[in-house]
């Protein structure tokens, strides 16, 4: 299983929006597009907080170490609001791996949300440390994987995201 493709995470996504809010932010530095994310977020725009503070990635390449836990809070969020999947919250590719890929991951994106000062990150991080409780316990991962694996939602899901992962010429056949 794949994580869900930027396609399916975005397919609702008001296009016209983004290019104000793109249009608007073009002359601000990065400091400003990352307040702006920020606020965003506040007010429960999770998709406008993304392009916001991928935009101040672009125009201060240096400080994307400084900026990349913003993003990681947001899609967290917007993964969460999206697919209702713990394996993609925690950005599992490979359901069926061990605990330590599942380990390993959590250890990552909770040190990189515990670090961050968004207001984003604390609300990600309940998130992360709910899907890691449900993954790290064999009998509840269990549980989930047959409630997830038998669930329409999931089926659907799966549905959605191999038709992404063909080229587009097959999608449209």
């Amino acid at each position: 299983m794949l994580l869900p493709p930027q396609e399916y995470l975005f397919n609702d996504l008001d296009r016209e929006a983004v290019k104000s809010l793109l249009g608007n932010l073009s002359k601000e530095d990065d400091e400003f597009c990352k307040n702006k994310a920020e606020e965003l977020f506040k007010q429960k725009n999770i998709d406008m907080a993304i392009y916001s503070i991928n935009l101040a990635f672009v125009k201060n390449p240096k400080r994307i170490q400084t900026y990349r836990p913003y993003f990681k809070a947001y899609v967290v969020h917007k993964i969460a609001s999206k697919v209702n999947n713990w394996y993609a919250v925690l950005g599992i590719k490979d359901v069926t791996g061990g605990i330590d890929d599942i380990k390993k991951q959590y250890n990552r994106l909770a040190s990189a949300l515990r670090s961050c000062p968004s207001v984003a990150s604390e609300s990600a991080l309940r998130l992360v440390n709910v899907a890691w409780a449900v993954l790290s316990q064999p009998k509840l991962r269990e549980a989930y994987d047959n409630h997830l694996f038998n669930s329409s939602e999931f089926l659907e899901y799966v549905s959605l995201s191999s038709s992404y992962s063909k080229p587009a010429a097959q999608r449209n056949a």
